[in-house]
């Protein structure tokens, strides 16, 4: 059964373009604020980062989920779609003959072979969009967009149970596991930057 965690969210930051692009490009720093990843390993032969994240199933068993995951860094310049999506979108005054910055994870190809021993362990697929944009007054707003992907095996008896039911509550697991990382990133960013303003939605997906 695969279900699909999504999570969106928007800060408003007192710091300049190049500031806040630097600060999100810390991909150690960023991933230790989710308090479901225990370990992050940055794997440089392959230029990718192993996640290795642990949460509960509906019946409180332990699961441990390993994401491989490759981060780009790319310029948005002033006629980027992207660009004048992420803006319109939050109906701000962006200065966008300064661009933005795009930082994008992205499920990894090359990636190791991993032997799975456990049932309960799982690989994912992960992905995010971190878009920045510059603001007339000097601040820098950022849009956050991430997805996280697994596959279940349903283990007897849950599979016993309806599907669309089971469905349900893996989603309703998942949205609540990316509401409280997104929660805890901002928080994160709230005590290094200064945040004018925050607006957190977060969401799953199940099919």
């Amino acid at each position: 059964m695969e279900v699909i965690g999504k999570s969106k969210a928007h800060v408003i930051l007192d710091s300049c373009l190049r500031e806040s692009a630097e600060y999100f490009s810390d991909h150690l720093r960023i991933l230790k604020c989710n308090p479901y990843c225990k370990n992050i390993e940055y794997l440089a032969e392959r230029d990718i980062y192993q996640w290795t994240f642990m949460a509960d199933d509906p019946r409180k068993n332990p699961i441990v989920a390993l994401f491989f995951v490759k981060q780009d860094l790319e310029h948005l310049h002033p006629e980027s779609e992207l660009l004048a999506q992420y803006a319109s979108a939050g109906n701000l005054e962006v200065d966008k003959a300064r661009g933005g910055k795009l930082i994008r994870w992205s499920a990894a190809e090359n990636t190791p072979d991993i032997e799975i021993t456990s049932e309960n362990t799982f690989i994912g697929t992960a992905g995010a969009e971190i878009c920045l944009l510059h603001h007339t007054d000097h601040k820098t707003s950022v849009h956050y967009d991430t997805s996280i992907t697994l596959d279940f095996k349903v283990p007897f008896p849950l599979n016993m149970m309806p599907e669309m039911v089971l469905k349900y509550m893996t989603e309703a697991i998942m949205s609540q596991i990316m509401q409280q990382a997104t929660e805890s990133m901002l928080c994160k960013v709230q005590s290094d930057i200064c945040c004018v303003d925050a607006d957190i939605a977060a969401e799953g997906e199940s099919k």
